[in-house]
């Protein structure tokens, strides 16, 4: 069990960082021979996926450099970039949660009998049920940090005044000064005890919600996007949690105001999403059947896709609601003085 959530935890920083840049720091430093990976994983020293995960780095970080060339548009890149690497997360996870066994394997001794316990890897190279498990729980880690990361950047470029040509480089040189920093702290404290991971991840975690909860002040303060929310709340607290109904249950907060026939499509399409939610589940267990190990990755990834419709479709109708809240709100209070 130590081992497997070692290997999770190394997984799981991923979603702290570039991911092709971690995955450049593993591959360079498996081809430099500071480190040795297990047989299965040892293509990640390879040239042609030094080269691949090289392509992908630079192709992450030039729009985030590239911001002063033509702001809105390059905006727009940056932000279809980092949507579509979203989807890439739980692979990359994988891959160094699979690679960090053999890391910890070889830089820690006392941890070769429960490797061959465990059989991460069958004899022919394939994952196994504790595999699969490393893979999927990195996964699961990654996307987690990653979606807190995703939700605290926005709120706190909007809140400093950085948003655009400032907060983008900044960020993404951040997370490539993260990347090889993790990736160093991995090496180190698996040669002292890997599970000391284990603390680095959630140490890691709760800097990322602290940087959350810093957003969520500043916009409160400005009075911007969820700080919009916030203060309407504070003004009417059935507006404020109208507003934030209508995110988690389209067409609940419409209800409120009255607006019965935005509130029943809003309702249908909610639960459709959640019917196609259910069955995707299933479906993607199915299709994936003819290969096991790639399932617990499939449902990952098919899950943060309809994840992100989810939030897409729910930060829309909120928003939408929160104008209507925000106009009829004034009106609210001065029938209440009345």
């Amino acid at each position: 069990m130590a081992l497997v959530l070692s290997a999770i935890s190394a997984g799981g920083l991923v979603g702290a960082a570039n991911q092709y840049a971690c995955l450049l720091v593993v591959g360079l430093a498996a081809r430099a021979g500071l480190i040795t990976l297990s047989g299965p994983m040892a293509f990640m020293g390879d040239w042609w996926f030094i080269a691949v995960a090289a392509v992908l780095w630079l192709i992450s970080i030039a729009p985030s450099f590239s911001q002063h060339l033509a702001p809105g548009v390059m905006h727009v890149v940056n932000w279809l970039t980092h949507f579509i690497n979203g989807f890439v997360v739980p692979v990359s996870s994988a891959l160094i949660g699979l690679a960090a066994t053999g890391v910890i394997l070889n830089l820690d001794p006392n941890f070769k009998h429960l490797y061959e316990t465990l059989q991460i890897f069958s004899t022919d190279g394939a994952l196994t049920g504790s595999g699969v498990a490393v893979a999927g729980g990195s996964a699961v880690a990654a996307v987690t940090l990653t979606a807190v990361k995703g939700l605290a950047k926005p709120m706190i470029s909007t809140g400093t005044g950085t948003a655009g040509t400032v907060s983008a480089p900044a960020f993404t040189t951040a997370e490539n000064i993260a990347a090889v920093v993790l990736m160093g702290l991995v090496y180190g404290l698996s040669q002292i005890d890997p599970r000391l991971l284990i603390g680095l991840a959630v140490v890691v975690l709760l800097f990322c919600v602290a940087l959350l909860a810093y957003g969520l002040y500043q916009l409160y303060r400005l009075k911007k996007g969820v700080g919009r929310v916030l203060a309407l709340a504070e003004r009417d607290p059935r507006a404020g949690l109208a507003v934030a109904a209508e995110f988690g249950i389209w067409g609940v907060g419409w209800l409120t105001y009255g607006h019965y026939g935005r509130a029943a499509i809003s309702l249908c399409a909610w639960a459709l999403w959640l019917a196609v939610f259910v069955a995707a589940q299933g479906a993607v267990t199915a299709l994936l059947a003819v290969a096991p190990p790639l399932i617990p990755l499939g449902i990952v990834v098919v899950n943060v896709a309809l994840l992100g419709v989810f939030a897409l479709v729910g930060t829309a109708t909120a928003r939408s609601l929160l104008h209507v809240a925000e106009r009829a709100t004034p009106v609210r209070a001065m029938a209440a003085s009345a």
